[in-house]
């Protein structure tokens, strides 16, 4: 190891500070936490704005979408606002007090209500059963219609056929009618009606076996129709079921991605707390350790009280028992030493000069306070 890289390691190591280097973690999880919000009200519309359109009826398209996104909006904000009070309360006591409960109970209300919202919309988002079932339904009415259709042209020359053969029944009835009409009038039958009788009975009975034969031929070809469309059924029902089997899946990936993002919300905000709570007690530790920050927060002082923003350039600065009054009234407690030390480093640092006893401003207000900044090197 070079002893560049070993310095650079002892100043990281040595010279370890929370503030710089949880920054940009700290600006990823709030940015995050932000991205969280923005994803649970989009999630959550889709269960409040079924809510509202349930509630004004369909036809409110506009109206729904804008009541939607305002309270969703407003559950979001009110809940980051209220758990980053409860945060940074819990931080400061350390724990669950008095003051902290009523924030752990409202934060509660308010992220079971976000979160409900964000799984209920996320399922809603994700679940297609309906559709699919729809398309479904769609599919095997189309197929059955085009069966329906092709096997009804093959019942038709049947049916043709069987009107036909009644038709020829229904005449030789008649004919057979005539005959017994004969048989009623004279009292017997001549030989020619007797056999011409035995003839149309004989052809009736042909005549309906063949009606049988072309109906028992309509109900075969009905079987082979029905389970043909049964088949496909089958196989549709199957498919569904296997679309449904992977939307079920997806819907509970929306559930756990919802629940993660409502976890980087609140994870956000808490350590968005935590770093600002940290940040301050490291400084305010380093500040009340150190002589130099000290130092330059008791000058730093003194200059606000002894150089105002209505201070002019060249303006005569006030004698030293008048500078240590002033401080007095400002509850800023000094000895004639830390005057006479601060004004030799005003001078040095050419926030003023001297001109005999008398000593007058040459740097306005933020200025001099930068100078004065940097010469302690305070960041």
């Amino acid at each position: 190891m070079k002893i560049e890289e070993y310095k650079k390691l002892e100043k990281k190591i040595s010279g370890y500070n929370f503030n710089q280097s949880y920054k940009n973690i700290n600006t990823i999880m709030v940015a995050l936490s932000y991205f969280g919000n923005l994803t649970s009200i989009f999630l959550a519309y889709f269960f409040m704005s079924k809510v509202i359109t349930g509630a004004v009826g369909e036809g409110n398209t506009i109206f729904v979408f804008i009541a939607s996104l305002i309270i969703l909006a407003g559950i979001e904000l009110l809940k980051r606002d209220i758990f980053d009070k409860f945060s940074i309360q819990y931080l400061k006591d350390k724990g669950i007090s008095k003051l902290v409960m009523p924030l752990l109970i409202v934060s509660g209300i308010l992220i079971s209500a976000s979160f409900y919202s964000s799984l209920s919309g996320a399922k809603e988002f994700s679940s297609k059963s309906s559709q699919i079932e729809m398309v479904k339904k769609d599919q095997i009415k189309e197929f059955s219609d085009s069966i329906v259709d092709v096997y009804n042209q093959k019942f038709t020359t049947y049916e043709i056929d069987i009107e036909g053969h009644k038709e020829s029944i229904k005449v030789k009835d008649e004919e057979q009618t005539n005959i017994n009409r004969s048989l009623s009038e004279r009292g017997y039958l001549t030989r020619s009606e007797r056999e011409r009788n035995t003839q149309l009975t004989q052809e009736k009975n042909f005549l309906y076996s063949e009606i049988t034969r072309n109906e028992d031929k309509i109900n075969e070809l009905k079987s082979e129709r029905d389970v043909i469309i049964s088949k496909y059924e089958s196989e549709i029902s199957k498919e569904t079921d296997d679309k449904k089997s992977d939307n079920s899946k997806n819907s509970l990936i929306f559930i756990v991605l919802s629940t993660l993002i409502e976890l980087v919300i609140l994870a956000g905000v808490f350590f968005n707390q935590y770093y600002k709570f940290r940040s301050y007690r490291e400084f305010r530790t380093k500040i009340e350790k150190d002589p130099n920050y000290q130092k330059w927060l008791l000058y730093d002082q003194i200059l606000t009280i002894v150089i105002t923003d209505e201070t002019k350039m060249n303006q005569k600065l006030p004698s030293n028992k008048a500078i240590i009054e002033s401080c007095k009234v400002n509850d800023i407690i000094i000895l004639p030493k830390d005057v006479t030390d601060f004004l030799k480093v005003l001078n040095n640092l050419g926030i003023i000069k001297s001109s005999g006893s008398a000593k007058y401003v040459i740097k306005i207000k933020e200025m001099a306070q930068e100078t004065l900044r940097n010469n302690f090197n305070i960041e």
